[in-house]
């Protein structure tokens, strides 16, 4: 049998950073349907065996995912074992989601907010993996001329952010630190791209926001940072179905996303190069975003659980998503994690 490595695109939509790093949006225009037929959910195999089946992964442009995709090595472990891979490039994390809770995907990346809207709506995913990422990836800018000094100064403002994503629950935090309500402030969702042009034209005054953009920002010259970022998380999500029939997969995609992230974290300025020409932006800007962001795979245990849990409980208190959650049911049970999570 020969295996065949396939790459297909879903939507890309037009922003003037063409991708949303790790942390994803909650709005999309794309859905699962978007998907080319090709993708169609393979039939399940035993729990021992994958040969001769498909892995789908989804991924965004310039992220972990992206450069396993292009250096190649994932693919030939697979292939190796008889699996073969096909690549799917999503703009965000929702419309990702959304193709694996409709069964097109089977393993995707995400920022730590879109996981919250998927299980809200009912998605079938684990979390198998989490990269944290240092608080200087996020944070409120203003520009340099505003009387904004701190974020007690933030009440009654215009503040820009994209609805449902890391920014978003940054902005929850922060006000929520300062005992400041959600009303007390207008709120303007916006994509980055609009986001920016917002605030420069001085439509709003704070701009809540993440890494690359963050760092396209800081190179104007123009914005000064208020340092509120916190820590933040991408995930490695699998569908229910992909992480309880092929486990063995996870586990080979997962030590190769682990040694992808070593080997990256020795080579920031080739990594960038790579990636400035396919998304417009500087080698020197990205560089800077990747050596401020981690590259680890780590497992996810009790303490992520419990970050995660805060961050469904801030968007819930704020009433964005309908009910409360219980976000242990989306990780699987510490004897079933071992198997998949290389040692």
């Amino acid at each position: 049998m020969q295996i065949k490595r396939r790459t297909f695109l879903s939507g890309l939509v037009g922003l003037s950073l063409p991708f949303a790093a790790a942390s994803c949006t909650s709005n999309s225009s794309n859905s699962a349907a978007n998907l080319p037929q090709s993708a169609s959910s393979p039939v399940a195999p035993s729990p021992n065996s994958s040969s001769g089946t498909t892995v789908r992964i989804g991924y965004q442009k310039a992220t972990e995912l992206d450069l396993l995709r292009s250096r190649g090595n994932l693919d030939q472990q697979l292939k190796e074992q008889g699996v073969a891979i096909e690549w799917a490039l999503f703009p965000s994390g929702p419309p990702m989601l959304e193709a694996m809770n409709a069964g097109k995907i089977d393993f995707g990346g995400v920022g730590e907010s879109p996981p919250i809207f998927a299980q809200a709506g009912g998605g079938q995913f684990y979390y198998v993996s989490v990269t944290p990422l240092s608080p200087q990836t996020q944070d409120i800018v203003v520009r340099k001329d505003s009387p904004i000094q701190s974020a007690a100064d933030l009440k009654g403002k215009r503040i820009a952010f994209q609805k449902g994503s890391s920014a978003h629950y940054l902005l929850l935090k922060v006000l929520e630190e300062q005992g400041i309500s959600v009303k007390d402030i207008e709120a303007i969702s916006l994509p980055p791209a609009d986001a920016r042009a917002a605030f420069e034209q001085g439509n709003v005054d704070a701009w809540s926001i993440w890494d690359p953009f963050l760092a396209v920002a800081e190179g104007t010259g123009t914005i000064r940072n208020l340092s509120l970022g916190r820590e933040r998380r991408t995930y490695f999500l699998a569908s229910q179905q992909f992480a309880n029939n092929q486990p063995e997969s996870v586990k080979t995609i997962l030590a190769a996303a682990k040694e992808n992230g070593q080997w990256a974290k020795q080579n920031f300025r080739q990594v960038a190069e790579q990636f400035s020409g396919e998304i417009k932006v500087d080698a020197k800007i990205l560089e800077k975003v990747y050596q401020r962001r981690s590259w680890e795979v780590l497992p996810v245990d009790a303490q992520i659980q419990q970050a995660q849990q805060q961050v469904a409980d801030a968007f819930y208190k704020a009433q964005i998503i309908p009910n409360s959650l219980d976000v242990k049911t989306a990780f699987l049970a510490s004897e079933g994690y071992g198997k998949v999570f290389p040692n």
